[in-house]
């Protein structure tokens, strides 16, 4: 007899969305059904029929708390695609899948486009404080180029209702997970791989170029397009039969005649333009703390590749890519291929050593074990007892303040301030919560400590008395 299946939700989007994030989604579901018994529910423009068969489905707008399993599973990435995935999280809560740190491109976008700009302020707030306004003006100013709004956006990830809003999170590298995992308790985020899809019968296409440089996946600010062309025109002086292929979408159609842009391809094109490279480019820079599937698969293709050193590709082996530093990428992808060129023994250990990384961390066996881990650590407040999985979470910067409370917008972080008594009435369903707060007096007949500290208190309703502030509140 088979053992009975975890029932799990999972809020994503899925293909034909031109995302990672979605075709990330099909990998997991096609290799865990037999453990997990998945209900998806999937963004605008997604296609159900993508999944693989019996997996239940529905669109994210017929989801309700009352129809979908306990353990809740949300992939969020940078994309306006995720916008919907973030407020269900934040209506739901659950185990957030981070595909990137950085939200703020998502979310300025999102609200914006639905003049929602008041909730787009809301959310300044929640993570900047008094600092909101001046930061908001500033991203407001004029005669600022798309690269430097980019990185202006990157400054300001806008993470924190997001980490507010989940139990747990799982991260895809090691850069995310140290820049996370201050965040949650102990036991509350693990780290998992970044599976690859089985490969399908490559048929190779004529090579366009003696020498191929290349980069693939989509094009955005970040991936410096215009300091690869530049460091490629430098590189045609010592390698003359040399030239650049595009492989994905979102690149510009004026180019230099010897740049070829094969566009968005499906997956055995792809697969085929990939090993037609000689050398692969991902020089991003700023980071969102991504993973670039594209360069693993490049890697997995033995393709050698030249990264920035910077976010999750400094956590890449040394021997299986070469880094250059964000400030020198033009020469340094010039100094790092001509080093190549000459020494052929360096390229071939940099290819099999790229090649073996990225079938380990996309293999399906590491898939398979990660994501047992995955349904352990998002079912542990049912296997605590709590009611339901999503413990809600009051923020200073975000709800309106209780009865007997001020919001003070000159502390860091936003804060409740009461004087007297003042209480806190949670919700039906709490069994307690962990209070941040500080002061002269106390919560619960529990003195507070004059500095933040986290105070755990049983009971749905809380008292204060004296005078003193609250930043965070989370019911159990």
């Amino acid at each position: 007899m088979s053992e009975k299946r975890t029932e799990a939700l999972l809020v994503t989007s899925l293909p034909p969305l031109e995302t990672g994030l979605a075709t990330y989604a099909i990998r997991v579901i096609e290799n865990t059904v037999n453990f997990i018994e998945w209900t998806v529910a999937y963004t605008s423009g997604s296609d159900p029929e993508s999944l693989p068969g019996n997996v239940k489905s529905m669109p994210i707008e017929e989801m309700e708390e009352c129809n979908v399993p306990n353990i809740r599973i949300f992939q969020i990435g940078n994309s306006a695609d995720c916008f919907p995935v973030a407020r269900a999280l934040y209506k739901l809560g659950g185990t957030v899948v981070f595909h990137e740190i950085v939200f703020h491109h998502m979310l300025r976008y999102s609200y914006l486009e639905k003049n929602e700009i008041d909730e787009y302020k809301r959310e300044l707030i929640f993570c900047l404080g008094p600092a909101a306004g001046k930061v908001e003006k500033d991203l407001s100013g004029k005669n600022t180029s798309v690269s430097e709004f980019d990185t202006k956006l990157k400054q300001y990830p806008l993470a924190g209702r997001i980490l507010n809003s989940a139990s747990s999170a799982v991260c895809l590298n090691s850069f995310a997970l140290s820049k996370l995992e201050r965040t949650f308790p102990e036991g509350k985020i693990i780290r998992i791989g970044h599976p690859l899809s089985k490969l399908p019968d490559i048929q190779i296409p004529l090579r366009p170029y003696k020498i191929c440089f290349g980069m693939i996946g989509s094009n955005h600010p970040g991936r410096n397009l215009e300091k690869v062309i530049e460091s490629v025109k430098l590189l045609r002086n010592d390698l003359p039969d040399s030239g650049l292929v595009l492989v994905g979408s979102g690149y510009p159609e004026d180019l230099p005649e010897w740049v070829t842009n094969a566009g968005r391809l499906d997956e055995k094109e792809y697969q085929g333009w990939i090993r037609t490279l000689d050398y692969l480019f991902d020089v991003r820079y700023p980071t969102c703390g991504e993973t670039s599937g594209s360069l693993l698969e490049a890697m997995r293709a033995g393709i050698p590749s030249i990264v920035t050193a910077t976010g999750s590709f400094n956590n890449i082996p040394s021997d299986a890519v070469i880094r250059v530093l964000p400030d020198n990428i033009v020469q340094g992808i010039r100094s790092a291929v001509l080093l190549l060129e000459d020494r052929p023994e360096i390229k071939r250990s940099i290819s099999e050593n790229a090649a073996l990384y990225a079938e380990d961390t996309g293999s399906v066996e590491r898939l398979v074990n990660d994501w047992k881990r995955v349904m352990v650590m998002a079912a542990q407040p049912l296997m605590d007892n709590f009611p339901v999985i999503n413990a809600a979470s009051l923020s200073p910067a975000w709800h309106e303040p209780p009865e007997g409370f001020v919001r003070d917008l000159n502390t860091m972080p936003v804060t409740w301030r009461f004087s007297g008594k003042a209480m806190i009435e949670g919700p039906e369903n709490a069994s307690g919560a962990l209070v941040t707060a500080w002061g002269e007096g106390s919560l619960n007949s529990i003195n507070l400590q004059s500095m933040a500290s986290v105070t755990n208190v049983d009971g749905r309703v809380l008292h204060f008395r004296g005078n003193g502030r609250v930043s965070d509140v989370f019911w159990k």
